[in-house]
Formats: structure tokens, sequence, C-alpha cells
């Protein structure tokens, strides 16, 4: 990397590469009179020097924004928060774009067409969705048709619908593994505290855990509860589940949030877990370790989910003008990511 203070030109690049200036411009403005070996050369060599073109003159040049919207849901949201959003910024910066955010201040149509409105406005080259999944906005996703967009778009996190590029993780996946592992304990009456189920992550959740109850031969596809994913929702819905059931020795919490309020009845209750019951959620939340006890849980890699949809989001836009992919999306990418199982202690017991 060229130190700070130094600013990298076009004949440092052309020099390096051996090629001529206007070659590495070409790259630079997604030109495809450059190809190949040339192309490829030319592009670790600007990544080696950390050359970055002045947005305004690509701008004139090519009448283009170099810009990538994202619409997120109010607060800003999972995707734009810590490191996913700053992984992003750094992505989408090694391609040459830089991202414009637009909040969805509630669910209604007007709101959702206003922050299209406002990206449109500012010439943006696609949109990533990561708005509300609830309302307006919901039946707006599952009425959409691309040509009502003067750009491509990918969703984020908010199910599978035809015509749309998607990234979301397999929740129906991580619903089966999650019983699956809570089985393989030997327990047999396992319940399950749902999530908002107006939320396709909710209702993929749900319908993975009772796949893997009748695959496995057990009983309890009734041991349901929705939550509103925070950790107050925990004991209310862990002593609706033992009204259901007196005999329930394990908990799948669709929230890690939510299964701190049900270690915590738990606790008041006087259970052992996970001797006399095993609870685990999902997300995996930084302090999840640190529960008492400490909580097994499934963690979701959003940080690479939104690497996955941006490049993604690149490859629509250089396909869409018939240019060639950046090095960083040159590759297709699986855009069903799955959850990993993080075992402990209140699954599997054990000192802590």
């Amino acid at each position: 990397m060229a130190p700070i203070n130094k600013r990298v030109t076009l004949a440092d690049v052309a020099r390096l590469a051996g090629v001529s200036k206007q070659t590495v411009s070409r790259v630079v403005n997604g030109s495809q009179a450059v190809t190949g070996e040339t192309r490829i050369r030319v592009e670790a060599c600007i990544e080696q020097l950390g050359f970055r073109p002045s947005l305004l003159a690509r701008q004139l040049t090519t009448g283009r924004s170099f810009t990538l919207g994202v619409v997120a849901n109010s607060g800003i949201g999972y995707l734009m928060s810590g490191k996913a959003y700053m992984d992003m910024v750094r992505e989408a910066d090694r391609m040459g774009f830089s991202l414009l955010v637009k909040e969805v201040p509630g669910h209604s149509l007007e709101e959702v067409t206003a922050s299209f409105d406002y990206l449109i406005e500012r010439q943006v080259e696609g949109v990533i969705w990561a708005g509300p999944e609830v309302g307006d906005s919901h039946a707006w996703l599952d009425d959409y048709d691309p040509a009502q967009l003067p750009m491509p778009m990918v969703v984020v996190n908010a199910g599978l619908r035809p015509g749309l590029d998607t990234v979301a993780f397999d929740n129906l996946h991580a619903g089966r593994i999650a019983t699956r592992h809570l089985a393989s304990l030997g327990r047999k009456h396992i319940g399950h505290i749902s999530g908002p189920m107006d939320r396709w992550v909710s209702r993929q959740r749900v319908e993975g855990w009772r796949q893997e109850l009748v695959a496995l031969g057990l009983e309890g596809v009734h041991l349901l509860v929705e939550s509103d994913w925070e950790a107050g929702s925990g004991g209310p819905c862990l002593r609706a589940l033992q009204e259901l059931c007196p005999q329930l020795d394990a908990v799948f919490v669709s929230s890690d949030r939510t299964a701190q309020g049900v270690l915590f009845e738990a606790h008041r209750q006087g259970l052992r877990v996970p001797e006399d019951l095993a609870v685990m959620g999902i997300d995996d939340l930084p302090e999840a370790q640190y529960f008492i006890p400490p909580l097994t849980s499934m963690t979701q890699d959003t940080p690479h989910m939104a690497v996955v949809a941006l490049r993604l989001l690149v490859r629509r836009i250089c396909k869409l003008r018939g240019e060639p992919y950046p090095a960083a999306c040159a590759t297709p990418e699986d855009p069903s990511l799955l959850h990993t199982l993080v075992v402990r202690q209140s699954t599997q017991g054990g000192p802590f």
C-alpha cells in the first residue's frame, strides 16, 4: 500500500503494470476494450498501489454515479450496524462504488416509495433492500415487478420471491439443526418459542422445527409459542409452553434475547439448566457466552451476507451494462447461507 501522503496517479499504475495510461483509464472506467490478463494485471497493480481515481472525474467521464443505495429498517437495522456495515463500505470501495443508506421510518407504502424516490433522484445504480418485512412494505415486495425500478435490486433475508435476487440465511435449515441437536441429547418434549409470525425468518424457523420433529418421530408440533424477540417475553413464553406440556425438557428459542428471559424464568422456578431443561437460542449474540449458563446458539455471519448481497448487486449492474465483473465479484456465490451451531453449557452442561 502506498503511503497515505502520496497521491498515486494513473502513470504510477501504468508504470507498474507495463501498460499505457489510457489502458489503466479504460480499466478504471469499466471499458470492455481491456480484457483477459491485461485487465487482471492492471487491477492487481491498482490494489497494490492503493490507487483511488477521482470520483468526480469518473462521473463526468462516464455519466455514472458509482453509488449503490441501501434501504434499511428504522433504527438502521441489523444489516447496517457494526461490522456488517463497515464490511459493505470496504467492499463497495474495492469495486469503485460508494454507499448511500436511506432509512425507512415505518412500514407504509408511502414511506417505502419515498425511500426509493430519494435514491432514484440521486441516481444510484442499484439498491440493496434490507427494509422492514411487515405491513405495506412486505406486500410491496410480494407484488414487486423488476420493471418498477430503473436499476437492479437485491433483497436481503426476506424470503425467496420469483424474479427477485435474494440473499438470505437458510432459516428452515437452522430450525432443523437446532431441533436435531436437542433431540441428540435425549430430549423428547422439544418446544419452540418463535419470533413474530409476520416475519419470514420466524415462519421458516418454525417450519424447520416442525419438519425435524416429524422426521425424528417426536410428538410436540403443538408446542409453539410466539414471542416478540425481546428478553421480557421469555418468561411468559416458557410458562405457556409448560402449560401445554408439563414434561417439557427442551426449548429452541428463536432469539438469544428471548432465550435470556427463558434462562431467568427457569432459574426463578428452580429448574436446572440443562439437567431439567435444555435451552438454546439463535443469533449467537456476543453476550450469549456470558449468560448463566452460557447459551448454546447458532451464529449467522451477517457481515458475510452483506458482502455477498453487495457483490451480487454489482454483478447485476455489470451484466446490465455489458461490462466485465470486477475481480472481487467475478465468481458467483451461493445466495443461501447457513448458520453454524455453537454448543455451550445451556444444552451440554459442564463447568463454566
